[in-house]
């Protein structure tokens, strides 16, 4: 298996190819900090990621909380993902910190992890952590990141980025890897309208 040589903090642009998602505990439960129009951009916000992340073959890790006690993902979320993905039942905090988790995430063999889901100040600030810790550079995406209330969100923020993590936006990540040019499979990105938020859908074309 490669070895994740140690990295500088500065990164540049973002390249595709070196991209890992890893998105976290995107469970009812865990949702119900968000409220309304709120709850259901943030949810089409992780599914236009998932299609995304299908689109330009970027490997995708999704974690639950004690799935027995808070059920798996948002069933939205499952529809989105390809059965062959795996729910992995996550039991402490940081995902690095389970072995059968940061095994797949070293299996990926990416040095770029691109974080989302929840909560910004416990799971996916541990888990950031232990990644900077471990050599990987970590993006956050912060408008698909979320605690349960905006102090804890703003708080787990700081305490990343202090880290050494890129915070970010879904919208500005994929444009980042994207470059604004065409795939050579033909893929366009059409624009869909959430309310006041744009929502860059990716979708294939036939060729």
């Amino acid at each position: 298996m490669e070895i994740i040589e140690p990295i500088s903090r500065s990164i540049g642009l973002i390249n595709k190819e070196d991209c890992l998602i890893l998105i976290i505990d995107v469970q009812e439960r865990f949702l119900n900090g968000l409220i309304g129009e709120t709850k259901e951009i943030f949810i089409q916000k992780i599914k236009h990621l998932i299609r995304v992340a299908k689109v330009l073959d970027i490997p995708i890790v999704v974690t639950a909380e004690d799935i027995q006690k808070n059920d798996t993902v948002h069933e939205e979320l499952m529809v989105e993902l390809d059965k062959k993905i795996k729910i992995f039942d996550k039991f402490i905090y940081s995902c690095w910190g389970q072995p059968d988790i940061q095994e797949e995430i070293k299996e990926c063999q990416k040095k770029v992890v691109i974080l989302c889901g929840l909560e910004t100040d416990v799971c996916i600030m541990q888990t950031a952590v232990d990644l900077l810790n471990n050599n990987y550079r970590v993006v956050l995406l912060s408008d698909i990141t979320f605690s349960r209330n905006i102090i804890e969100h703003s708080i787990g923020l700081k305490r990343i980025e202090s880290q050494g993590a890129i915070i970010s936006l879904l919208k500005t990540w994929q444009e980042e890897i994207t470059a604004g040019i065409r795939t050579k499979t033909n893929k366009i990105i059409k624009m869909h309208q959430l309310d006041d938020v744009k929502i860059m859908l990716m979708e294939g074309i036939n060729q």
